[in-house]
């Protein structure tokens, strides 16, 4: 039983208030907050000895011998895959385990530096995501995953920035593979997840994927938008897979996987969306905005997020309600 469970219970009638405050304070004691602090400063502490790490291979670069420099960072490799070794999928684990990820990327960084291979930056991340991608299926740790989803999305963000020319095309190709990343990576979650697998459901995994896949699906939206008219058939798929994205995410956590956090970040994207959809509408017609454009895009978007606020706290209610 967990809070979510006893909250339908208390809305639906069957335990008293009085019940209910006591099972609460049975599933989340009042010293809870320890084992959050502890893991808050741990998760802290190995970000700051990482930290440190790359800011004394920076700050000493040219008093270190070249093989001191790549011995010293394989030696940190292999003594956080010792540390990791012994507990793949444990949480205990996860900041060894995301250390030695991240390691990787410091050593293939001093690796180019040293011998200047001249390749673009993109090819570093795509390494590093690939030297480091069966090791993150082993881990078993969100931490871990949560470092190679960002080396990944670091990749492509490079790879279209230093191969693509900066036209349209290359902001819509850039975030529909984020999208598509970020997304795809969001639905292996939320399918772990309801399997039973415990490193993939902490709740804020969900958060840190499916928020930059709304970011991106809103920054194409509004480029497709600003954009105007005489759309190719490359820029109708992408408007249909900003639609598709938005309804999907909105079906998920309204009816599948109930939360109304995620339901809210859905609807904001949503609402931003259909906003500048509206001033861009407004101000085509004399190709700028007027005084007049900005008093009535105040009053439609005070309307557009009332109308989106009274609508989550009635689907809010429905779901404490639902059994």
């Amino acid at each position: 039983m967990d809070r979510p469970g006893v909250d339908r219970l208390a809305a639906r009638g069957l335990i008293s208030a009085a019940a209910r405050d006591e099972a609460l304070a049975l599933i989340e004691p009042p010293r809870r907050w320890g084992l959050w602090a502890g893991r808050l400063i741990g998760a802290v502490g190995a970000a700051l000895v990482l930290s440190g790490i790359v800011y004394f291979f920076a700050f000493n670069w040219n008093e270190i011998p070249p093989l001191a420099k790549l011995g010293a960072i394989a030696a940190l490799i292999a003594a956080a895959c010792l540390a990791v070794f012994p507990g793949f999928g444990q949480h205990g684990f996860e900041p060894a385990a995301a250390a030695a990820v991240t390691l990787v990327g410091v050593f293939l960084a001093v690796a180019g530096q040293i011998y200047q291979t001249g390749a673009d930056a993109w090819t570093l991340f795509a390494a590093w995501a690939g030297l480091t991608l069966a090791f993150a299926l082993l881990a078993c740790s969100a931490a871990t995953w949560a470092v190679w989803i960002a080396v990944a999305a670091v990749t492509v963000i490079t790879w279209w920035d230093q191969t693509q020319p900066a036209d349209a095309a290359l902001h819509i190709g850039r975030n529909l593979s984020l999208m598509a990343l970020f997304g795809l990576a969001l639905g292996a979650r939320e399918a772990l997840a309801s399997r039973g697998f415990a490193w993939p459901a902490a709740r804020w995994t969900r958060f840190y994927l499916a928020l930059p896949a709304l970011a991106a699906a809103t920054q194409l939206a509004f480029v497709l938008i600003d954009k105007g008219g005489g759309f190719s058939p490359a820029e109708w798929t992408a408007t249909a897979l900003v639609v598709f994205t938005l309804a999907a995410m909105g079906a998920l956590y309204r009816y599948a996987i109930p939360d109304v956090v995620m339901l809210s970040a859905v609807t904001l994207a949503g609402c931003a969306i259909a906003d500048f959809a509206l001033f861009r509408l407004l101000a085509s017609g004399s190709g700028h905005a007027h005084l007049g454009t900005f008093f009535a895009m105040g009053l439609a978007t005070l309307a557009l997020f009332a109308a989106a606020v009274a609508w989550l706290r009635a689907v809010s209610r429905r779901m404490e309600a639902r059994p």
